[in-house]
């Protein structure tokens, strides 16, 4: 009996491999949006933390000095959260993108599987076809043979 052989195996392999190339990019860039979320959630508590402190020295006397400090670094801070936004923006894209050119890589590699499946149904059928002609051979012979004794 003849083993199944898909003919086009080699851009399987070949696209099945794209296909995990893509699935590592897609999440390497979640990592890198995750990692820029926690970012901003750490200039976030930071910036909390700061207007809590601001509250704190409101009812201490002679820390006007410290209040300005404090407003011009809680600017400071409000710029970085606003710039960190956007760089989470820019990586839910990258994300998307990442996402997409997964997605077609694996519809590649399903398209092919569908196909090696379906010839692999073609070669199971052509295989009982032939094995059930031998079995009708052989047992037409020995009809032959037991019935010239």
């Amino acid at each position: 009996m003849k083993k199944f052989q898909f003919r086009l195996q080699r851009i399987r392999d070949l696209r099945l491999a794209q296909e995990k190339d893509k699935l590592s990019e897609f999440g390497k860039e979640q990592q890198k949006l995750s990692d820029e979320k926690q970012k901003l959630e750490l200039f976030r508590s930071e910036s909390q933390t700061q207007v809590n402190a601001l509250r704190e020295e409101r009812g201490r006397p002679f820390t006007v000095w410290n209040q300005t400090i404090s407003h011009h670094y809680l600017s400071r801070i409000g710029r970085v959260i606003d710039y960190q936004q956007g760089v989470i923006v820019k990586q839910s894209h990258s994300v998307e993108e990442a996402r997409s050119r997964y997605l077609d890589a694996h519809r590649d590699t399903t398209i092919l599987d569908k196909l090696r499946d379906k010839k692999h149904v073609e070669w199971t059928r052509d295989v009982l076809r032939e094995e059930g002609k031998l079995l009708d051979e052989v047992g037409s012979r020995k009809q032959g043979a037991s019935g010239h004794e």
